[in-house]
């Protein structure tokens, strides 16, 4: 009876010891940034919406200004580890067909931070960069879901950051338009606006001389060399 009471007890404790691993494990996942679910799936919280080329926004824009859209960029925010806050997920729509391309750009602010993005059904595909993130891919299906996320840099503070999705037209060689696209127009390379209230720092100039006044020296010197030959002359 004893030795059927000492098993159970040694069961109820490993199933204890089991069961504060567990509890362990899921603290320093969270710790780290991570979640249990870390290869589902994300929630898209809002959809991209494109801007046509032609109507491109291109004066600098700063990105905590609301609504602005910088060459067709959106913005949005990481927030740091520990703030119990979802990455970004961002819908993309309009990739039915076949073959359907996307054109990626991001730009972090400042444009010296890392940052990652994946398409949310290729969670296995870490598509990385410091400042910067320009690729071209496939689309997975009628419309995609891309998570915004960061493997380093993230317990700092915030990730701020601009980002851009473009499709390529139905119709089109997927492969050639992704070849033909640039993939250097970033938001940090627009001008930066002259604040309303700047003034310029005046720049002093010596006055203009006319063509007499520089005439002037050699004139007079001619005259002096003249009237001492004179006198040497006498």
């Amino acid at each position: 009876m004893s030795k059927t009471k000492s098993q159970q007890c040694y069961q109820v404790s490993r199933l204890q010891l089991i069961g504060w691993q567990a509890v362990v494990c899921c603290v320093v996942l969270m710790s780290c940034g991570l979640s249990p679910g870390v290869g589902a799936a994300c929630t898209p919280q809002k959809d991209f919406v494109p801007v046509p080329e032609g109507q491109y926004e291109r004066n600098y824009s700063s990105i905590t200004t609301p609504g602005a859209r910088p060459l067709g960029y959106d913005s949005g925010i990481i927030y740091y580890l520990g703030s119990n806050q979802p990455n970004p997920c961002i819908r993309v729509t309009g990739t039915e067909g076949s073959g359907r391309r996307v054109e990626v750009m991001v730009q972090t602010v400042p444009a010296t931070l890392d940052i990652c993005v994946r398409d949310s059904t290729q969670t296995e595909i870490d598509n990385c960069g410091s400042g910067t993130i320009n690729l071209c891919q496939e689309a997975s299906g009628d419309s995609v879901n891309f998570e915004f996320y960061c493997k380093t840099g993230c317990e700092a503070g915030d990730i701020n950051f601009w980002y851009r999705f473009t499709v390529s037209p139905e119709g089109e060689d997927p492969e050639e338009w992704c070849f033909d696209r640039t993939g250097t127009d970033f938001p940090n390379t627009l001008g930066n606006v002259i604040p309303p209230n700047h003034v310029n720092n005046p720049v002093t100039r010596p006055p203009p001389t006319s063509g007499l006044s520089r005439l002037l020296p050699a004139w007079s010197s001619l005259f002096l060399m003249l009237v001492i030959a004179f006198l040497f002359s006498q």
